[in-house]
């Protein structure tokens, strides 16, 4: 039986690259699709509600930061899995022979 160590995977330093393998870029797709999944979610509500208090600078300005930190905080969680974001939801995997593409809500690699 595997260990419940074994099951987690790697989380890197913002200044450490790493090349997957299409097996290793592969088992992340689950990963990216459940933080752009709840990211995308994030970011409807956030979106609908600066629309509604657009003449509210005070509100607006609150609610655009916390679209900034929605959108920093996906991209610092693709990082740390190893990823290169690239724009909202699409994902660049360093591989040996190259480089995956990702993009929500896509469950394959593209090889670019």
């Amino acid at each position: 039986m595997e260990s419940t160590q074994d099951n987690v995977r790697s989380i890197y330093p913002f200044n450490q690259s790493k090349n997957f393998t299409h097996e290793e870029a592969l088992e992340l797709v689950p990963l990216l699709m459940h933080i752009s999944a709840k990211t995308k979610r994030d970011l409807n509500v956030l979106n609908s509600q600066l629309s509604f208090f657009k003449t509210n600078s005070d509100k607006a300005q609150l609610i655009q930061e916390k679209i900034n930190n929605s959108l920093q905080s996906w991209s610092d969680k693709v990082r740390r899995l190893g990823a290169i974001p690239v724009s909202l939801c699409k994902v660049r995997i360093p591989g040996d022979d190259g480089h995956y593409l990702w993009e929500y809500p896509e469950n394959r690699l593209f090889m670019h």
